[in-house]
C-alpha cells in the first residue's frame, strides 16, 4: 500500500491561477491516497483506464451515498442498464436537434449582448455566462424563461456550497435541492397532461421498453440541471477571460471564424469546469503501478490529465496543436451527452459578442478569481470595458 499523503482538494491555489492549482494536484503523481482514504487519478493515463473500465470503476456507487432520493439518470448508472438511457438521450441532444435550435439560442445571446453594448461596460459573468445556460435549458426543457433567475439561485446555492467537510448536506442546500425537485416535478406533471415540442415532453412520451417513469424523468432533469448548467457558466467565463487577455488571439477569431472551434476545446481543455469526477472500485485494480484496494473512493482529476500530455506548453491555449481527445466532457460511457450543447453556446456566445462588441478587455484594476472550494470551478465575476456599440471616433 502505498503511504497516506497529505493532501485536501479544497487547499488547492485555484483563485487566481488554475495552472498552479492543478500543479499542487499533480505534483503528488499519478495515482495517490489522500489523507482522507480518496485515491487521485491525476495522470492521462490512469484517467483513461478508469474510463475504459466502468465496471471497475463504478459510477453508480460513487453517487448512491448523495442522499438524492431518485436515480441521477445517466451519471449514476452502470453498465448494462447505462445503454437504455444514453439511447434516448444521445438522440434528443444530438447535432441535427442542437442544429434546429440554433436561430432561438443565438437571438437569445445577441439580446443579452445588446443589453449593455452600448454602455462600453459589463460583468461578462453576471450579464452573460450566469444567465444564457440557464435559458437554453429552460428552452430545451420547454419551461418558461421567466423563471431564469430562480432557477441560477437554487442551482448556485447547490454547487457553491456542496464542499463542506462534514459528508452532510447543509439546511440552505437541502431547502434549495427541494425547490428545484417541486419545480421540475411540477412541470412532469404539466407536460404528461399536455405535451410540447420539447425534450422534456419527447421523454415523458416514449412507450414500450423505452417508456420512463416520474422518478427517472425527475432524476434525469435534477442532474441535467445541477451538473450542466454551472458547468456551462464556468467554460462561458473561461472563454471570454482568455479572449479578453489576449487581443492577438482575439483578432485571429476575428479574421478566421474557423478558430471558433479549436479556442474552445483549448480553453475547455485547460479550464475544466468540472475538474473531477467521482468513482468507486468494484474489485482490487493496479492503476499505473498502484494497488487500489476494492471499494475504494477514486476522483478521477480530468483538470491534471488534461495538461499532462507531452506538448511544449501544456498550461497554454495553442490552437495549432488542439487535441479533440481532452477530458473536460469526460469519457468512456459517461461522457458528457450535453458536450454538442455545451460547445454550441459557447460558439453563439463568442460570435454573437464579437459581432456588437469586437475589442474589449479586462477592466483595469479588476482581478477575476474563481468560486473555490465548489464542486465545479466558475469566475464569480469578470468586468470587461470596451468601445461603446454605435460610438464614433
Amino acid at each position: 500500500m502505498e503511504p497516506l499523503i497529505d493532501f485536501e482538494m479544497a487547499d488547492a491555489p485555484m483563485a487566481t491561477d488554475r495552472t498552479e492549482g492543478f500543479r499542487f494536484i499533480r505534483q503528488h503523481g499519478e495515482v495517490f491516497q489522500a489523507v482522507d482514504g480518496t485515491w487521485v487519478l491525476a495522470s492521462p493515463e490512469a484517467v483513461r483506464f478508469a474510463h475504459r473500465n466502468p465496471l471497475i470503476f463504478s459510477s453508480a456507487k460513487a453517487f448512491s451515498s448523495a442522499g438524492v432520493p431518485v436515480p441521477l439518470i445517466p451519471v449514476a448508472i452502470d453498465p448494462p442498464d447505462h445503454v437504455k438511457y444514453r439511447r434516448v438521450l444521445d438522440r434528443m441532444l444530438a447535432p441535427r436537434v442542437v442544429n434546429g435550435m440554433e436561430d432561438d439560442l443565438r437571438a437569445q445571446i445577441h439580446e443579452l449582448v445588446s443589453a449593455f453594448a452600448s454602455t462600453g461596460e459589463c460583468d461578462a459573468v453576471r450579464d452573460i455566462a450566469r444567465l444564457y445556460p440557464t435559458q437554453v435549458f429552460l428552452t430545451l426543457f420547454g419551461m418558461p424563461l421567466a423563471d431564469r433567475d430562480q432557477l441560477i439561485g437554487w442551482v448556485e446555492t447547490m454547487n457553491e456550497n456542496s464542499i463542506t467537510g462534514t459528508g452532510e448536506p447543509i439546511p440552505v442546500v437541502r431547502e434549495a435541492a427541494m425547490s428545484l425537485f417541486g419545480y421540475i416535478k411540477q412541470h412532469i406533471a404539466e407536460k404528461r397532461a399536455d405535451p410540447g415540442d420539447d425534450m422534456l415532453s419527447r421523454i415523458l412520451s416514449l412507450t414500450g421498453d423505452e417508456e420512463w417513469s416520474d422518478a427517472e424523468v425527475l432524476g434525469m432533469a435534477f442532474l441535467f440541471t445541477v451538473a450542466g448548467l454551472d458547468t456551462v457558466t464556468g467554460a462561458i467565463g473561461f472563454t471570454m477571460l482568455h479572449l479578453a487577455q489576449n487581443p492577438e488571439l482575439r483578432q485571429q477569431l476575428l479574421a478566421d471564424p474557423d478558430l471558433i472551434g479549436p479556442v474552445i476545446d483549448e480553453v475547455l481543455r485547460i479550464e475544466p469546469p468540472a475538474p473531477t469526477t467521482p468513482r468507486v472500485t468494484t474489485e482490487d485494480v493496479e492503476v499505473c503501478g498502484v494497488l487500489i484496494p476494492a471499494n475504494s473512493a477514486v476522483m478521477l482529476c480530468l483538470a491534471t490529465a488534461n495538461r499532462g500530455d507531452e506538448r511544449e506548453h501544456p498550461d497554454d491555449v495553442d490552437v495549432e496543436h488542439v487535441k479533440e481527445g481532452h477530458f473536460s466532457f469526460g469519457g468512456g460511457i459517461h461522457r458528457c451527452l450535453g458536450a454538442h450543447l455545451a460547445r454550441r453556446e459557447i460558439r453563439l456566445v463568442i460570435e454573437e459578442f464579437h459581432r456588437l462588441i469586437p475589442d474589449y478587455e479586462v477592466t483595469p484594476g479588476a482581478e477575476p478569481s474563481v468560486v473555490w472550494p465548489s464542486s465545479t470551478l466558475h469566475l464569480a465575476s469578470l468586468p470587461l470595458t470596451f468601445p461603446p456599440a454605435g460610438a464614433t471616433s
